[in-house]
């Protein structure tokens, strides 16, 4: 399928640089296979209602893991298929530890993908397509520093094969008015406090508050 392959193709040049000890896929996608297979971290959890081997049953909008315990949080597509896509992210931030990562992954809302919600089909163009600058904004308030942004699905979303053959030109062309797609990265950011020096009052001698002795004269 040209979908899950471009989406492979962009998680195999992202994911090898993400580094860490847990990753995990909140939210299912596709056939509910985890998309992971590029990434160099052993342990991977699949949170969501994938009915896979292995995934853990729960609500990516409420993650039954402890917080800022994840190197890596992989949300594909996640935010734009259920109810509270704020909570999604903010539940990503939770969970993550200092200078973690979350990758999100979503259909441009105007783009050639976007625009097949309109068409009256079913999963999963039923979700409610979020735009990139929408989601540059919650980012930025929950606190992540961006660090790429990947655009993907040049190609009109045609089901015949031979028809998306003959528009392959378009991936070599890249042109982003034509991508369906964006995939982001992003780095959690640690704000660490500087405490505040206490000023310093002008030395005193030793003896400043006790009176200079006089000498009268007895004559």
């Amino acid at each position: 399928m040209y979908l899950l392959r471009q989406e492979r193709a962009a998680l195999a040049q992202a994911l090898p640089t993400l580094f860490g000890f847990y990753l995990v896929q909140s939210g299912c996608w596709s056939d509910g296979q985890p998309l992971w297979e590029a990434s160099p971290i052993r342990t991977r959890i699949l949170v969501g209602d994938c009915e896979q081997p292995g995934s853990v049953a729960g609500d990516p909008a409420y993650l039954p893991l402890a917080g800022d315990s994840v190197d890596v949080v992989l949300l594909p597509h996640t935010l734009e298929r259920l109810e509270e896509p704020e909570q999604v992210l903010r539940e990503a931030e939770r969970v993550l530890h200092g200078e973690g990562h979350v990758v999100v992954m979503g259909f441009h809302p105007f783009g050639p993908w976007g625009l097949m919600r309109y068409a009256g089909l079913r999963r999963p163009w039923h979700g409610r397509f979020l735009s990139l600058w929408r989601l540059r904004i919650w980012l930025r308030v929950l606190g992540f520093e961006e660090i790429s942004v990947r655009h993907y699905l040049f190609r009109p979303p045609f089901a015949s094969r031979g028809m998306l053959h003959r528009f392959a030109w378009l991936d070599r062309l890249g042109w982003r008015l034509s991508a369906g797609a964006y995939m982001v990265v992003a780095r959690k950011r640690v704000f660490t406090m500087t405490p505040l020096r206490m000023a310093r009052s002008r030395p005193q001698p030793a003896f400043s508050g006790v009176a200079k002795p006089t000498i009268r004269s007895l004559g």
